[in-house]
């Protein structure tokens, strides 16, 4: 806020100087002050010279008029022109611009944009920082980002795409946080995908155990999509780690039906073969 009253004042002060010099400036160069002033003592002398006729001052005033003011304007003219206290058009300029400068500023600002920027700061610095500063600024960053996800003009492409940031750097509870508000307001608009995303999202945060909420986020990505590779996949995991192998080996097998992704299809199969080692030996 500062800063950009700091910058306003500067921008203003910057108007208000150039505007002064340049009138300064046209002052000096347009009028010919010491041609003005060299006249009027050319007029008052000839004026008290008492042998010369009214015919012949009047021509000779003329001559001199010609010849030093030709560029000038009329004598009546000059006492508003050559002032050299003319401060207040570059004030009014000077005032003008503070005033629109902060209207642009402020006005924006203060329905909400500042603290979005405050809030796009805190995350690029939280995310860009390691792991052990993360853990001093985590709570601060949770409670900004509670505040982002609840206002109304938010998106639900920029919920998600901070989802994906906050993922790339293992940071699973703010990424589970993130998807939450994703799912709960926009449950109409969201791929189905993200379900199950929110369901592995939640495994990881939880030290790849299943707990209470990653088995019910679960159940619900499988109701919403019963055949996403996501969900099929954590559910074979789920049945591998309560001895069901067989299990685990459909819903592997079902998953790896419905991938595009070639890299899933091997880690997948890679699964599968290693039940089977088992299973033979």
């Amino acid at each position: 806020m500062f800063y950009l009253l700091g910058i306003t004042i500067l921008m203003s002060l910057a108007i208000y100087v150039g505007t002064a010099f340049y009138i300064s400036n046209r002052s000096g160069y347009d009028r010919r002050q010491e041609n003005v002033e060299l006249f009027k003592k050319e007029k008052e002398n000839l004026k008290l010279n008492k042998s010369l006729p009214q015919e012949s001052l009047s021509l000779l005033v003329n001559e001199r008029e010609q010849i030093l003011l030709q560029d000038v304007p009329k004598e009546k003219e000059l006492v508003v022109l050559t002032k050299k206290d003319s401060l207040f058009k570059p004030l009014f300029f000077s005032v003008f611009s503070f005033i629109a400068i902060c209207g642009i500023y402020f006005q924006p600002l203060s329905m909400g944009s500042l603290k979005d920027l405050q809030t796009y700061q805190s995350i690029n610095g939280f995310i860009e920082a390691d792991f052990e500063s993360r853990k001093e600024t985590r709570g601060s960053v949770i409670q900004e980002l509670k505040g982002f996800m609840n206002q109304t003009e938010t998106r639900a492409s920029e919920i998600y795409l901070l989802a994906n940031r906050f993922k790339d750097i293992n940071e699973f509870l703010i990424t589970s946080l993130l998807l939450k508000s994703l799912i709960d307001k926009y449950s109409d608009e969201i791929p189905l995908g993200i379900y199950a995303e929110y369901a592995q999202i939640l495994f990881f945060r939880d030290n790849k155990v299943f707990s209470k909420d990653v088995e019910i986020a679960l159940k619900l990505a499988l109701k919403k999509s019963p055949v996403d590779p996501v969900a099929l996949t954590l559910e074979g995991v789920k049945n591998f780690q309560a001895g069901e192998i067989d299990l685990a080996m459909i819903s592997w097998e079902k998953a790896k039906e419905n991938t595009n992704d070639g890299n899933e299809k091997l880690t997948i199969q890679e699964a599968i073969n290693a039940i089977k080692s088992m299973k033979n030996q």
